[in-house]
């Protein structure tokens, strides 16, 4: 599972990334769970916690009412990287 990956072999996986997997691994077995978004204010709030250096809770009810947020905030984190995933190097080898 992408929770025990992880845990064992990647310990430099940021914490927001870490703990929104899991939660949508565990609750999140939903349609559209990265397709659809997450209502803007819980998903501020959110980025807020983990901004905050807290680990929030993830299984309040804001958060299980609206579990859309916690993917969009995987997204967003992803879409804020300085740097793309797949790095501007390596454009040319998927093109």
């Amino acid at each position: 599972s992408p929770a025990q990956v992880t845990n064992s072999c990647c310990p430099l996986v940021p914490q927001v990334l870490k703990s929104c997997t899991e939660f949508i691994e565990k609750h999140g077995i939903v349609d559209g769970i990265y397709r659809l978004s997450g209502i803007a204010s819980n998903i501020q709030k959110l980025r807020h916690e983990f901004d905050s250096e807290q680990i929030p809770d993830l299984t309040k009810d804001i958060y299980i009412q609206d579990i859309h947020c916690v993917g969009s905030l995987c997204k967003l984190y992803f879409r804020e990287l300085p740097n793309p995933l797949l790095t501007y190097q390596l454009y040319e080898k998927f093109s």
